[in-house]
């Protein structure tokens, strides 16, 4: 039993005997409920998989699952993947090494994005944010060694970056080179990432996801780049189609090109591109270079060990066939019941979140009516998508005796979906395509189609069991489905129209107490203190009041149903955050992720709720005691 009073600790109480016996498998850097879902629901595939690769089940009459089972089956194969070692991508990383200058890159750039990672250019098609019906062409930043730009002013960087250095070197002499040109490549590579890191934008940049659309007409590329035809390539790559605008999420970027591409970096833009391409195919080569690939991960994250080969398979095949392999999950396994359970509960928010709406003491009539329209037009899918896409079609994939490789394989699906990304410009979107798989333990809210999406996998226990009573299911799934809903109105989905198109649908005096509720929000969570340091309340404003609206409004539906029990809502809303997670996992979320740590997740919400308060007596000495005044409710 928990040491700690519920007033002063709610979730360390409800989750006393679990955290105390809970461990953390060797080759992961967390588990919680969300990851005991996912090792459920992973052994069942795994066994699934397995059986079929082994002939003891048959096959489906689904190409993609055959292409699936052939590439689980050359993963597993290592003596095959020993006698052919890096032979399979030695002629595709020679490559890189044979580059001379930034002009062959800018002539042959197309030939190149279908084939490597990390050039030069972050070119790609996705959703127009204004005309959300089609899909247009973007241009943004490439990435750094670590994981993101606050990485470089912590104490560990130095420590990261060794780790980088020395697995790469094994790596790269592994491959073949000699250790005094590899380096060498190495400082230089770390010399141009120490170049780029000035002009990537931050985890908070990034979290605020509207203010990346910066769509440019094609004058404003002109003679940014002394060595890239910037319009040229981007006529490329959508096959000489008219170009209107580009939208740019880094204009910095783009404006410093000459200064991070030029000819005295660009040995070093050559070596890291080498290393990022090399680290990236390693582990389809043997299972030692998958090992040596591993460390600076394991590192980053305290992961003890490596996922054994059998697991490593099929996380392989889990990515690249995701939607297939989650179609027939779910078409086998998931519960008619619980869909119908889970689309009343849907249904019994909305109606919630309408009312509330329709009540609101602090928005005018004019933006109320707005916001109930948004709401009336939100599309909800549960289980699994009626299509997926076409790229899993267009995938080439050959056994061993066919002539085929894992690296070639990878080769062919990096290609389909390159080819299918920019086969997507300027076409309709297709609001039926999921952009999650139905095997996937989560949820979302898609702003450009205005719709929420809760695949099979997350509907089952503790988020949702038919048999633990409706008041624990909705502080649940509930809790889940009212936060989804709610990010149709949180500081970046809130500037989406009902049709799910960038537009402001407020009143600028609604819209600036909604900015000034916002900022309670982001001082709700601001610097509360976690083992590994402080929650950022600006990076974490969206999901927290995603969890704001979504917790109070499952808490209204809980009410309206005769076995209402306000213990076990809490309770359960208390368990599906419970998480142990090692110090450096929690530290690079901390610094990135736009969720707040799980223990606050429960904690502040409760602390945030009136209702918690008076079932539980709770004073201002108490640890959970929040003054009145700092409570915030948004919707």
């Amino acid at each position: 039993m928990s040491q700690k009073r519920l007033q002063d600790d709610f979730y360390d109480f409800v989750n006393a005997e679990w955290l105390a016996t809970a461990q953390i498998p060797g080759d992961k850097s967390l588990t919680g409920a969300f990851e005991e879902m996912d090792r459920d629901l992973e052994k069942l595939l795994k066994e699934l998989i397995s059986d079929w690769a082994s002939g003891k089940k048959e096959v489906p009459a689904d190409a993609n699952l055959h292409k699936l089972v052939t590439m689980y089956k050359m993963i597993v194969d290592t003596k095959t993947r020993d006698q052919l070692g890096w032979k399979p991508a030695q002629e595709w990383l020679n490559k890189i090494l044979d580059l001379q200058s930034f002009s062959e890159i800018n002539d042959r750039f197309v030939e190149f994005e279908y084939k490597y990672n990390f050039l030069p250019l972050g070119y790609g098609v996705s959703q127009d944010f204004v005309n959300n019906r089609i899909k247009v062409l973007w241009l943004g930043e490439i990435g750094t060694i670590l994981p993101s730009r606050e990485n470089y002013d912590k104490l560990e960087k130095e420590k990261f970056l060794s780790v980088w250095r020395n697995m790469n070197f094994k790596l790269a002499t592994s491959f073949g080179l000699e250790a005094d040109l590899v380096n060498k490549m190495l400082d230089q590579a770390l010399e141009f990432d120490n170049l780029l890191k000035d002009y990537v934008l931050t985890s908070l940049q990034k979290a605020d996801y509207v203010s990346l659309y910066h769509p440019k007409k094609l004058e404003w590329f002109e003679n940014k780049s002394k060595v890239f035809d910037l319009i040229k390539i981007a006529k490329q790559l959508v096959s000489n189609q008219e170009i209107d605008f580009i939208a740019v999420d880094n204009p910095s970027f783009i404006e410093n090109l000459d200064v991070i591409f030029n000819e005295n970096t660009f040995e070093g833009y050559r070596a890291l591109m080498f290393f990022n391409n090399l680290s990236f195919i390693a582990p389809y080569i043997t299972e030692q270079t998958r090992a040596i690939a591993s460390e600076y991960k394991n590192t980053l994250y305290s992961i003890e060990k490596n996922r054994d080969l059998q697991d490593f398979a099929y996380d392989v095949v889990q990515r690249y066939f995701s939607m297939p392999l989650g179609i027939y999950y779910a078409k086998t396994y998931f519960g008619e019941q619980a869909k119908k359970d889970v689309e009343k509960m849907v249904n019994n928010m909305i109606k919630i979140y309408d009312r509330r709406l329709a009540e609101n003491d602090w928005l005018s009539p004019a933006t109320i009516e707005k916001a109930r329209l948004k709401l009336s037009k939100l599309g909800v899918m549960v289980g699994y998508p009626e299509e997926i896409q076409g790229y899993y079609d267009q995938y080439q994939i050959k056994s061993y005796e066919q002539g085929g490789t894992i690296p070639s394989n990878i080769f062919s699906i990096l290609d389909a979906l390159t080819a299918y990304n920019y086969q997507e410009y300027l076409q309709k979107t297709n609001e039926k395509l999921w952009s999650m798989s139905p095997a996937r333990i989560n949820a979302y809210f898609q702003p450009f189609f205005n719709h929420i999406v809760f695949p099979a996998a997350i509907l089952s226990a503790p988020f949702y069991d038919i048999n633990q009573g409706s008041s624990a299911n909705y502080g649940g799934i509930g809790a889940v489905i009212a936060h989804e809903i709610s990010h149709a109105f949180d500081n970046n989905g809130a500037q989406f129209d009902e049709n799910g198109s960038l537009n402001s649908w407020w009143t600028p005096e609604d819209y600036q107490v909604f900015k000034e509720k916002t900022q309670k929000a982001i001082e709700l969570f601001d610097g509360i203190e976690t083992e590994v340091g402080k929650v950022n309340g600006q990076l974490t404003v969206s999901e927290n009041i995603a969890d704001i609206g979504g917790f109070s409004c499952a808490l209204e539906a809980a009410k309206l149903e005769p076995d209402f029990d306000v213990k076990k809502f809490f309770e359960n809303w208390a368990r599906i955050w419970k998480i142990l997670i090692k110090p450096e996992a929690a530290k690079r979320r901390l610094e990135s992720d736009v969720h707040a740590p799980g223990k606050q997740r429960a904690n502040v919400q409760l602390s945030n709720c009136d209702l918690f308060y008076e079932t539980y007596n709770i004073q201002p000495q108490d640890k959970m005691y929040v003054a009145p005044e700092k409570r915030v409710k948004i919707w």
